[in-house]
């Protein structure tokens, strides 16, 4: 992703504070308070830091190995003047016991630049001008549980075989409106559902690679009766053109919708929960979609 825009209107009106830490000295608007250095954490951490310059704090997290992306979490709430909260999803079910992950806070400067920062979104690069924290790494402790709750032995999820998957072939394929079978996407893209008894969608993407996860997309936002619309990514910046992926829309109600966060990955859609056809579609980057037009034209 390109930060040229964001980082020429990124610049603060006040300079970064600099914080020393040991030998090392680093420029930084906002302070990582927890979790806190080696500390051993389960698949969903609660962030919490404190802010020392203006802007919006970003949570991003990523494996601490050579290549690894950056995933943007949920975005933080505020809970004093300067201090927030915010979960963080810590790798996912293939993840081993022991892994090590890097969490870092970014202080973007506009309400604007903080949309490219939707949850869900991966970089490979942070823009390098924006204040941010001292990047923590964590341990990932496995729990005994299911995403995170080790007393939890069984989900709301897997417990309502009364909820059925929506029996007609063409009321499925109806609840997602866009895109269609076959269409043609981008890296980051709009995913348009329908409601269903009341329930709004849940996006999910996967590619159609064998063994691939599903992948949970930014929320669901309402654009008119009974349709909404969700931000979805279709790979990252080296997907190659061409590549395939699957979308899904499954229909929880609100208790089940807090095991599904936006950016977690799941390898199986959840039984007995209600749920569209799958679409197909096809990636393609920005410059088809300019010449495409420009062939239309």
């Amino acid at each position: 992703m390109k930060f040229t825009k964001l980082v020429g209107i990124a610049l603060f009106a006040t300079m970064p504070v600099a914080m020393v830490q040991g030998d090392e000295t680093k420029n930084t608007g906002v302070i990582l308070l927890n979790p806190q250095p080696q500390e051993k954490v389960e698949q969903v951490v609660e962030i919490a830091g404190r802010v020392l310059a203006p802007g919006y704090p970003v949570v991003l997290v990523r494996a601490d190995q050579p290549g690894c992306l950056w995933w943007a979490q949920e975005r933080p709430k505020k809970t004093s003047q300067r201090s927030f909260k915010a979960s963080a999803q810590i790798g996912n079910d293939n993840s081993l016991d022991g892994s090590r992950f890097q969490i870092v806070v970014l202080m973007v400067p506009t309400a604007e630049g903080r949309e490219l920062f939707q949850p869900g979104a991966s970089f490979r690069e942070l823009p390098p001008d924006l204040a941010r924290s001292v990047e923590t790494i964590v341990v990932l402790k496995k729990p005994n549980g299911i995403l995170g709750n080790p007393k939890r032995t069984l989900t709301k999820l897997e417990s309502r075989p009364e909820i059925e998957p929506v029996d007609s072939q063409a009321e499925q394929a109806k609840l997602i409106q866009s895109p269609t079978e076959n269409s043609q996407v981008e890296r980051a893209d709009l995913v348009t559902c329908s409601s269903l008894d009341g329930r709004k969608p849940i996006v999910l993407v996967r590619s159609t690679q064998a063994n691939d996860s599903w992948w949970v997309q930014a929320a669901s936002s309402p654009v008119g009766k009974n349709r909404f619309v969700s931000s979805a990514r279709f790979g990252n910046d080296s997907t190659p053109t061409g590549t395939r992926f699957r979308i899904v829309a499954i229909y929880p109600d609100a208790e089940q919708s807090t095991n599904l966060r936006p950016g977690m990955s799941i390898e199986q859609l959840p039984a007995g929960v209600a749920r569209s056809a799958e679409v197909e579609v096809v990636r393609i980057n920005s410059s088809q979609v300019a010449m495409t037009n420009a062939g239309a034209e």
